[in-house]
């Protein structure tokens, strides 16, 4: 098949690889530079630089349903388009400028998980399994009616980034059962809308520990949230300043409970909750690397008296 592809993040790299292997790619379509690092470089997209060293035809649109860009992917005469973590709404001309309609890969098994971050949310609220879905794009957000799902299971010890990565390549077999379907003509399966939940964008905000709650909780948030915004507290020593923590990785230990107040630090060095103990992994102070808990134990003299407390919203 002709395809247009539009993407510009990460997750659907694999996907553009796939297609670019099997089908005619007519365009990959991407958001445009946008400035990014500590020295504020305006970059490319990953899947802009990912159709390069395809020798792909690639262009940054800053909004894909004006006229002149419609017109534009009418005069590519593609079969259909192939949409993955694209960043914008693609109305229906846009969408009717190709043969066969739109297809977009989300990281969910839909109506499961409905919005920009499913990946997060599905580990933060400790599902133990997720999926991917390519559906027919309709207006309505995540909503258009289902070509093809692939299932997965949540490890305990999977990070967002981990298990969005493992969900991307996943993707592609969804998305190849899809355009099978399309080009013969299969009409894909309605939602449920009443089974839909949301997976809204994530705040900085909700990367802030509450360590009243459970061990099994936290480490929830922390691998949800990681990188991005990252499960924040503050890090209380006995002696000195106080600072900002990012807790990266984490297992919990679970139990009736700790001996001592949540956030306080054990003299085994997990951390008491508000049921059960908190084992860190890995932590990353504010404006440090990233480090194994050991080694923060010993160089921020972690221990029996030390805690951790929230961190400033």
């Amino acid at each position: 098949m002709r395809i247009v592809f539009c993407g510009s993040g990460e997750f659907g790299i694999p996907t553009l690889r796939a297609l670019a292997g099997g089908h005619e790619v007519a365009a990959v379509l991407t958001q445009p530079p946008r400035r990014a690092g500590r020295g504020g470089k305006v970059r490319p997209t990953p899947a802009a630089t990912a159709a390069e060293e395809l020798s792909l035809a690639v262009e940054a649109v800053e909004d894909i349903n004006d006229p002149a860009r419609v017109a534009a992917i009418a005069a590519l005469s593609a079969d259909a388009m192939v949409v993955a973590d694209f960043g914008q709404m693609i109305r229906l001309p846009a969408r009717e400028a190709v043969g066969l309609g739109a297809i977009n890969l989300h990281g969910s098994l839909l109506p499961e998980l409905r919005g920009a971050a499913p990946v997060n949310w599905a580990i933060i609220r400790g599902q133990t399994a997720t999926g991917v879905t390519a559906f027919r794009l309709v207006d309505r957000m995540d909503a258009g009616p289902i070509f093809a799902t692939r299932r997965t299971e949540i490890a305990p010890d999977e990070t967002a980034d981990v298990l969005r990565g493992r969900l991307a390549e996943l993707g592609v077999e969804a998305v190849v059962e899809a355009l099978e379907m399309l080009a013969a003509g299969a009409e894909p399966t309605a939602q449920d809308d009443s089974q839909a939940t949301a997976a809204p964008r994530l705040k900085k905000s909700d990367g802030l520990i509450d360590f009243s709650a459970g061990a099994v909780a936290i480490r929830n948030l922390v691998h949800g949230t990681w990188p991005w915004p990252g499960a924040r507290a503050k890090y209380v020593p006995v002696e000195g300043k106080p600072i900002e923590v990012q807790i990266a990785r984490a297992a919990a230990v679970e139990g009736a409970g700790a001996p001592g107040q949540p956030g306080e630090i054990l003299t085994d060095l997990t951390v008491a909750t508000g049921s059960g103990r908190l084992e860190i992994v890995e932590i990353k102070p504010a404006g440090r690397r990233l480090m194994a808990w050991r080694d923060f134990a010993n160089g921020y003299r972690a221990g029996p008296g030390a805690k951790f407390t929230a961190a400033d919203g």
